[in-house]
């Protein structure tokens, strides 16, 4: 005899499954079900936190390498004990899909977005 206790866990375990599912599927990642769903949905969230401090990282990386690259060209300068920028800031991406496409990003701040002040023309 089942009880409404039986039904409610049943679904319970059937939407941890499939919350898990779809995180997987959109992370592009194979992590195989164990015996307990709730289980399998916690390590599915725990990537999730994996891949965001890995994207971290991976940004904060190219951005050092962008301005230093800025700075070498003269795009970014420092005079009078502030950052001046000479222009606006164009950064363009390339993102690796999880389908293994790719997805090219294009960005264009102002010095302003960023903190910055407009170098004055001299």
């Amino acid at each position: 005899m089942f009880s409404h206790r039986d039904k409610s866990a049943g679904a319970a375990s059937a939407t941890y499954r499939k919350a898990k599912a779809a995180i997987v599927e959109s992370l592009g990642v194979d992590l195989p079900n164990t015996k307990y769903p709730s289980e399998d949905f916690q390590n599915a969230v725990d990537l999730i936190d994996e891949k965001i401090v890995n994207a971290y990282k991976l940004g904060l990386k190219r951005g050092l390498r962008q301005v230093i690259a800025w700075i070498a060209d003269g795009t970014i300068s420092f005079r009078d004990g502030d950052f001046k920028v000479n222009t606006d800031l164009r950064i363009e991406i390339r993102r690796a899909k999880p389908d293994g496409t790719h997805q090219i990003l294009r960005y264009k701040l102002t010095p302003v977005d960023i903190g910055l002040e407009e170098s004055e023309s001299d």
